[in-house]
């Protein structure tokens, strides 16, 4: 909400380098000191519980799984988590580097546009904590239909309609998109398999992510340069996003992933 006020406010006072090096020195003297100093490792190791102790949600407490990186590559829980993770930040990342142009191509003024990103991130942090509360009833993958119908949702808008309205329904669903994704993520590969190797696990998954943001805004410039508006692309990302959305994996709910969670 705060952030692209004042990096706003940075650009135009000391242009976009100096505001790249302003944000930086924010970083190192902020966010660096916490998580050195306040990190922590799994909690056991402190005698405390996972969920800082609160009683399990279900009645029927399972034993948690422990896959290591190799056998998590071969399960399609993995794959439909990592596809999850790649379109967000392939499709997101572009969107949001394309943010006032295509506010523009919607009729919305620069000013507007911050103000958007300003609701983006509000929606954001609701989603995350609403799409947490519902992983204490619902598998991740149940939730993966949500995650890519507001994803999906925010690359049509801007195809197909234009106008603050529109503006307003695409900050919704993108911010919606990455908050569902957020907590669908965190909470998909430590169910899924377990803690031991997450590490591994999700430094695999992570390969995927970064690929998906640094590709991700490749096919919005060709769009642009080819066609001269962002129309082609987003129907395209609108249609992978619901691709994505209408896999099913075969998986048990709650039952042990290590038997059920072969293929997608």
């Amino acid at each position: 909400m705060i952030f692209p006020q004042l990096i706003d406010f940075l650009i135009s006072l000391c242009g976009w380098r100096g505001a790249y090096l302003v944000l930086a020195l924010l970083v190192a003297l902020t966010i660096l000191p916490v998580a050195a100093v306040l990190f922590r490792d799994r909690p056991e190791k402190f005698g405390l519980t996972t969920d800082a102790g609160l009683l399990p949600v279900v009645k029927k407490i399972q034993d948690e799984p422990s896959f290591t990186r190799r056998e998590a590559l071969r399960t399609g829980a993995f794959w439909l988590l990592t596809a999850v993770d790649f379109l967000t930040n392939a499709i997101g990342t572009a969107l949001l580097l394309n943010h006032f142009s295509i506010m523009q191509t919607v009729g919305i003024a620069r000013y507007e546009a911050i103000q958007v990103l300003a609701l983006y991130a509000v929606v954001q942090v609701a989603v995350t904590l609403s799409t947490g509360a519902l992983l204490d009833y619902y598998e991740p993958r149940r939730l993966v239909p949500l995650a890519m119908l507001m994803l999906g949702t925010a690359s049509a808008l801007p195809a197909f309609g234009s106008g603050i309205a529109v503006s307003w329904l695409y900050a919704l669903s993108l911010g919606g998109a990455y908050g569902a994704q957020q907590a669908i993520g965190a909470a998909g590969y430590a169910q899924y398999f377990g803690r031991d190797h997450l590490g591994a696990i999700r430094g695999a998954s992570f390969i995927f992510g970064i690929s998906g943001a640094a590709l991700g805004p490749l096919p919005f410039a060709v769009s642009v340069d080819w066609t001269g508006s962002y129309a082609a692309v987003l129907i395209g990302c609108c249609v992978l996003c619901v691709a994505c959305g209408a896999v099913r994996s075969p998986l048990g709910d709650r039952q042990r992933p290590r038997d059920n969670c072969s293929s997608v």
